[in-house]
């Protein structure tokens, strides 16, 4: 009875997790903090159920670099596409993000593959205001 009472209780946990993480409101604007290369570094998600948009902004050594996306959020992934609209020269113009929510729901943590067949981390961070520059 011991095992069955451990099992379960792991796997009603994991379940929470798991619905908490599903259910999770991701709507808002984060701040990319995968890399100090890069400043005003933000993302808007928009989340409508399972549907998610994308919209990232970055600079990169005084250049402007601009994507949109779409996709799906599912028990806490999240997985676009991305298109650049405005891009950086030799930077990719598409690619696939696929991200995981932390579970404190302040983090959305993952990779990118581009379409120059590179791959990196991307790090989001749920962006508080301070009140003094509200």
């Amino acid at each position: 009875m011991g095992k069955f009472t451990a099992i379960f209780t792991l796997f009603f946990h994991s379940s929470l997790l798991s619905f908490a993480q599903s259910s999770a409101n991701i709507n808002g604007l984060w701040q990319d903090s995968a890399s100090s290369a890069f400043s005003n570094a933000y993302a808007v998600i928009a989340q409508e159920g399972g549907k998610v948009t994308f919209s990232h902004y970055l600079e990169w050594k005084g250049q402007s670099f601009v994507e949109i996306g779409s996709g799906k959020w599912n028990a806490g992934k999240l997985k676009y596409k991305v298109k650049v609209t405005l891009p950086i020269e030799g930077w990719a113009t598409r690619g696939t993000h696929e991200l995981f929510l932390s579970e404190d729901g302040n983090t959305l943590r993952g990779r990118y593959q581009d379409n120059k067949g590179r791959s990196g981390e991307i790090v989001l961070k749920r962006f508080k205001a301070e009140p003094s520059k509200l």
